[in-house]
């Protein structure tokens, strides 16, 4: 047992689980395969030893043994989006398991706050950065992000995508065009034939990605949108929002419209109420992403799933799990289109 004098040690956890050194340390610290090392009797063992002992791991310690934080950074846009809440509570889960924590950073969308995190998070030497942000077909912008993620990549910290982009790192993405495109048919199908769509920033990759696949998916059934019924503004509530003022159609006009974002269609919702027109009586709006509160509230609500949450694993098993993963590697999630409340069948 450990003397009155001093603190427990991991030696003494071990020595009460009756365990060796390096296992106790695989469990408590997290080891190749995280704090899931070892049987689950083995791990309950060492776990006990060390409440009963009352130790606990320092992430100080491990920093400084290791010569990095037990920490991952991800780096989001606006954590009071949707989208961005449900990705990075999954990166949390998915970290929780691996035993490390996570550090969320906002660039607020600016390019020049998202290159100063970046170099600030270069001091704080975590295990792995997690790019959550959408990126752009802004050459000098996602030029100068690259150098910085090099920079991070060369001093030992791993660095994964979330998206789209021609950014030289593995990858997380999920099939927005495809996705949007048979969304766009099951609304033909419905029978809509006048359509506006109301989307975020023209120049992120998303964005295009979105508003291509559904404009393509209406192609096909001989459905064409006019060029001032296809709105950008911020995906957000506000840019819903505002977004409705600008189409050139007069709403009453208009059978659908479809937001390219969930946060989106509640700010079209919204405006559209203000206006006396009722959503979807009167107009059908549509979403993106498959917020879970706007299924309860709406449960004939035609949006797309994105699995957000999946992102997380998905990312950290790039970042921390076995192997040196390849620039161009990638996972490709799977996104599933909802119309009036059902999962649409796909070509």
């Amino acid at each position: 047992m450990p003397n009155a004098d001093r603190p427990p040690t991991l030696t003494d956890v071990a020595r009460l689980a009756g365990v060796s050194v390096p296992t106790a340390s695989r469990v408590l610290n997290g080891g190749v395969r995280g704090k899931q090392s070892g049987s689950p009797e083995m791990r309950q063992r060492v776990q006990d030893a060390a409440r009963a002992l009352g130790y606990s791991v320092s992430p100080a310690a491990q920093a400084i043994k290791g010569g990095r934080a037990r920490t991952i950074a991800l780096v989001v846009s606006d954590i009071d989006d949707f989208g961005s809440a449900t990705m990075i509570s999954g990166v949390m889960h998915a970290a929780e398991k691996r035993g490390v924590s996570v550090a969320v950073r906002t660039t607020r969308d600016d390019p020049l706050r998202e290159i100063a995190l970046l170099e600030e998070l270069r001091g704080e030497r975590h295990r792995a950065i997690v790019i959550g942000t959408s990126r752009t077909t802004d050459a000098r912008r996602e030029a100068a992000l690259a150098a910085q993620l090099g920079t991070l990549d060369a001093h030992g910290t791993r660095v994964v995508v979330i998206g789209h982009s021609a950014l030289p790192f593995p990858s997380v993405t999920v099939d927005n065009r495809e996705a949007a495109a048979a969304l766009a048919e099951g609304l033909a199908l419905a029978g809509h034939r006048r359509f506006a769509v109301v989307s975020g920033p023209d120049f992120e990759i998303t964005s295009q990605d979105r508003v291509a696949g559904f404009l393509e998916g209406l192609d096909r059934h001989g459905i064409s949108v006019l060029s001032g019924d296809v709105v950008h503004r911020s995906f957000s509530r506000d840019g819903g929002y505002a977004a409705v003022d600008d189409l050139a159609t007069p709403v009453a006009e208009l059978d659908a419209i479809a937001a390219m974002s969930d946060a989106m269609a509640v700010g079209v919702i919204a405006r559209l109420r203000e206006q006396g027109v009722e959503a979807p009586g009167d107009v059908e709006v549509s979403g993106f992403d498959h917020v879970p509160m706007l299924g309860d509230v709406l449960p004939n609500f035609s949006t797309v799933e994105v699995p957000l949450e999946a992102f997380g694993e998905a990312a950290l098993s790039l970042a921390l799990d076995d192997g040196d993963p390849q620039p161009d590697q990638r996972i490709a999630l799977r996104a599933t289109p909802i119309v009036h409340g059902a999962a649409v069948a796909r070509r």
